[in-house]
Order: C-alpha cells, then structure tokens, then sequence
C-alpha cells in the first residue's frame, strides 16, 4: 500500500483541527446559552422573592360582632335572643299622649320633657289630695300604694325610672294616744329592672332638705317629680 502524500497528510490534519474548532464553539455556545438561561431564572426567582417581600401581608377578615351575642359563640341563644328584643324595646323612642290629646316624642335615654312632667303631676292631683287631708291612717296608706302603681304606669308609658316626692299628713309623735299631726315629705318610685328593692330617704318636715336628699339617691336613674 503506497503511504499517502505530505500534502495529502497536511489537508487532512487541517480538516480534522478544523473540526475540533467547530465542535469547541458548539461546546461552548451551548455552555453560554445554559449559564444564561441559569442567571436569567435566578434573576427572575429574585425578582419574585423580592416583590413577595415588599407585598403588604394581607390582613385576615375580622368577623363582625353578631349583635345580641352575650357569651361570644357566634350564636344567638333563646334567651340572648329574647334579652335583645327587650333591649331594643325598652330603648325605642316613645310616644306619650298629654291629656289634651298632644303627642310628645319621649326618649328612655333622656330626661322627661318638662311637658310630660307637668302632665304627670297632674295624674297624682287626687292622690295628694288624699295624703294631705285627715282621712285616717290606714287610707293614706291604701293611697300609697295606688301612687305606686300610677309610678310603675308611668314607667311603662316613658320608659324612664320615676322618683315621685309628695307631702302627706302624719302623726307627730309615734304615741298613738297623741291626735296632733305634721306635714311630711316622702316619696314613691317605680320598680328597678334588676328586681332589687329601692326606696327613697326616709321622710322629713323639711321639703327642700327632703327634694336634696332624694335627687341625691335618684342620681341619674330617676327623674325627680315633685308634687306641691
């Protein structure tokens, strides 16, 4: 076999060095084209990252308070329910009829209009006129409780709390054989929501001392009325 030719020889080891350039660029075409592609996904998983960072966390919903909901659970139960009702009831703006005829707006959360007080003074005219006078004892006290119930009707016609102060005749002197007598002030009121017994100060001769005592323990619970 006859060996090939130099020049022969030299072509070929110029194809082959030729070949193994080509194939390095394609190495590292491929090289550069990964590396982008790797910095370009970092770059982007940053970018993500970031506005993640920068995004204001977002605030978890607070459910509203169900109204009426005493323990908290989400619920009404059959007395919290009932508890509302009454609630609403006792708050909503009445309307209170003078003797006239006139309506007048009363709201439980305010004091009464000076025309309703009038009014009521005048529904205890005949009371009064029976605990100043010298009917025996035992009848003023009948009328005592009269006043009471007329107090608790003036309650549920207003929805305010009422201190009634009031004059009646009594004895002087705890001596039953004793006959002489003397003006005193006292009062009545209606019933406290809670059940608890109230009572006003224990009656006195002086008007003025009395009404400073009793405005004194109706504090912002009673309207003070006073009658003569």
């Amino acid at each position: 076999m006859t060996p090939p030719k130099a020049g022969f020889r030299a072509t070929e080891a110029g194809r082959q060095a030729e070949g193994m350039s080509w194939g390095r660029n394609i190495t590292l075409s491929v090289v550069a084209i990964a590396l982008t592609t790797t910095l370009v996904s970092c770059s982007a998983a940053a970018d993500t990252l970031n506005e993640l960072a920068a995004a204001p966390p977002t605030a978890t919903a607070t459910p509203e308070a169900l109204e009426g909901d005493l323990n908290g659970d989400g619920k009404l139960t059959t007395f919290e329910t009932e508890w509302l009702a009454k609630t609403k009831a006792d708050a909503a703006v009445r309307n209170y009829a003078l003797a006239d005829g006139t309506v007048i707006q009363v709201d439980p959360s305010q004091t009464l209009p000076e025309q309703v007080r009038n009014d009521i003074v005048a529904q205890f005219a005949e009371d009064i006129a029976v605990t100043t006078s010298s009917v025996e004892g035992d009848v003023r006290d009948a009328r005592r409780q009269v006043m009471i119930d007329r107090v608790n009707q003036v309650k549920a016609a207003t929805g305010r709390d009422v201190m009634v102060v009031y004059p009646s005749l009594s004895l002087s002197s705890p001596d039953a054989g004793k006959t002489d007598t003397q003006m005193v002030w006292s009062s009545v009121n209606s019933a406290p929501e809670d059940g608890n017994p109230f009572t006003g100060p224990a009656y006195d001769v002086d008007r003025d001392a009395y009404i400073a005592k009793a405005t004194e323990v109706a504090g912002d619970k009673y309207d003070v009325i006073v009658l003569g």
